[in-house]
């Protein structure tokens, strides 16, 4: 529980200061981002001296779609940030949920009970409503960034679970490992900026990497990789091999309440707008925890119900023989 609380944590820390970065300063939003990762990826290469760089990891396959599916989960949630507040983009997060209960049932034959998919329906309401009082309602171009920013984390996170690299339990061979994934994720931003504009479900018009030596640009992303994108990735990387893509997307659901949180205090410093939310926020915000509760309690029966049935199904001791 404290590794995945600390996950979410770091992850809603790196998504504030990210609006920080884009409401406060002239910052390059593209260039930003790659440079968070190419920050954070050597300071846990370097966390480990005198070890050797693991050079095969650059080569495999696996890596590079890792770092594909990365890229697009970042670029669509922070362009979301231009258009909606971070509390907002975390309400519409939470279709990764069901996503993930999808992909545990269908690729690693992880089925769930069948009461909590009333709780991924509720969570689907909570984003619905949302999304549907947006500005422009599911037109807004939110909608669609968030959607795909949450196919794409999915996918990666499943990724991550199957990847024979993440289950090495060297703490600083992970370290290095998890790097190597964030300097191949900032590889690829810088290699196909025209391939992520193709494929974006809609037109981002910060996509380049014109702005990528800005000062501003720079020191945001040295500060913001290596404090947060680093570790948020190691951590990420570590609760799923422990805990399983289910129980760390569920973990990510409170995401909306950190963030709300986060941001007002934020807003008492004057670094970001003062959040105004109102009903509609909080009636999704209502729903979502719903959601969370009825997936929590149905995901402890249904884990109670395979230990009983496990203990019946287990063989009987054979008795010793009297000597």
């Amino acid at each position: 529980m404290i590794l995945l609380f600390s996950t979410t944590l770091i992850w809603s820390l790196l998504l504030v200061s990210n609006r920080i970065a884009l409401t406060s300063f002239d910052i390059d939003p593209y260039a930003m981002t790659c440079w968070q990762l190419v920050f954070g990826g050597v300071s846990l290469v370097l966390l480990a001296p005198g070890r050797r760089i693991p050079w095969r990891q650059f080569t495999l396959p696996i890596n590079w779609a890792y770092g594909v599916l990365r890229v697009l989960t970042g670029v669509t949630w922070t362009a979301s940030l231009l258009y909606i507040s971070a509390p907002e983009s975390g309400i519409l997060s939470q279709t990764g949920m069901p996503m993930a209960a999808l992909a545990a049932t269908f690729i690693l034959g992880r089925t769930p009970g069948r009461s909590e998919w009333l709780g991924h329906a509720i969570l689907i309401s909570g984003a619905v409503w949302m999304a549907w009082h947006l500005p422009d309602g599911f037109s807004n171009p939110a909608v669609l960034l968030m959607l795909a920013s949450e196919v794409t984390a999915i996918a990666s996170t499943v990724l991550a679970e199957l990847h024979p690299d993440n289950q090495i339990k060297d703490t600083w061979a992970h370290l290095r490992f998890t790097g190597v994934l964030l300097l191949i994720t900032a590889s690829v931003f810088l290699i196909v900026p025209s391939f992520i504009e193709l494929i974006s479900p809609v037109p981002i018009p910060y996509i380049s990497t014109a702005g990528l030596f800005g000062t501003e640009t720079l020191l945001a992303g040295l500060l913001i990789g290596v404090l947060f994108r680093g570790p948020a990735m190691v951590l990420s990387l570590r609760s799923v091999k422990v805990a399983g893509i289910e129980k760390y997307i569920l973990s990510t659901t409170i995401l909306p309440f950190v963030l709300l949180a986060l941001e007002m205090l934020a807003s008492r410093f004057d670094l970001t707008p003062p959040p105004t939310h109102d009903s509609v926020f909080w009636i999704s915000s209502l729903l979502v925890m719903i959601g969370i509760i009825q997936i929590t309690v149905s995901k402890h029966r249904h884990a109670a119900k395979l230990k009983a049935l496990a203990k019946i199904a287990a063989p009987a001791p054979t008795p010793g023989k009297a000597t």
